[in-house]
């Protein structure tokens, strides 16, 4: 019984040690015994911050519309909508769909792969209005938020 206990006892002595010391004691050799666990941590630690490196960005600079403005051309029949989006990478992070609304009808929805300025825009559309026609759009972010506007229709200018 008192050799088992003293096997264990002196066992739990060499790892007080290791804790104390840092080092391991086998048979003559000296060993680092969390060389392993900071290679390990300090590999975890690269790989988070890589991932987040890769997909932060592109959230943090994700903002939605900033302003649309719209504007009804009466000889051309056309609704100029003017959008304000600030993105630095257009091609990744884009005003992605516009949807137009008017008088309550089937909105017209059309969609984007890209955006063709960094900051402002604008896109046209065909569109007949007269005098009292209300037109709803709502502009949309591919990565985050919508902005809307609405615009009645006062009638052709003389």
């Amino acid at each position: 019984m008192e050799g088992t206990f003293t096997k264990y006892d002196k066992r739990s002595r060499e790892i007080w040690e290791w804790s104390k010391t840092g080092n391991v004691g086998t048979a003559n050799e000296t060993a680092h015994h969390r060389k392993g666990l900071r290679i390990f941590s300090a590999a975890w630690l690269l790989s988070a911050l890589l991932a987040l490196l890769l997909i932060f960005p592109l959230s943090a600079t994700a903002n939605s519309p900033s302003d649309v403005q719209l504007t009804y051309l009466d000889k051309e029949q056309t609704l100029q909508v003017k959008i304000a989006h600030k993105s630095f990478m257009p091609a990744s992070h884009f005003i992605a769909k516009v949807e137009i609304l008017k008088n309550s009808e089937k909105p017209l929805i059309y969609e984007y792969k890209s955006q063709s300025d960094k900051e402002t825009f604008t896109y046209a559309y065909k569109l007949s209005l007269k005098k009292g026609d209300r037109v709803d759009v709502n502009v949309v972010c591919n990565l985050f938020g919508s902005r809307s506007s609405s615009l009645i229709y006062a009638g052709p200018k003389n």
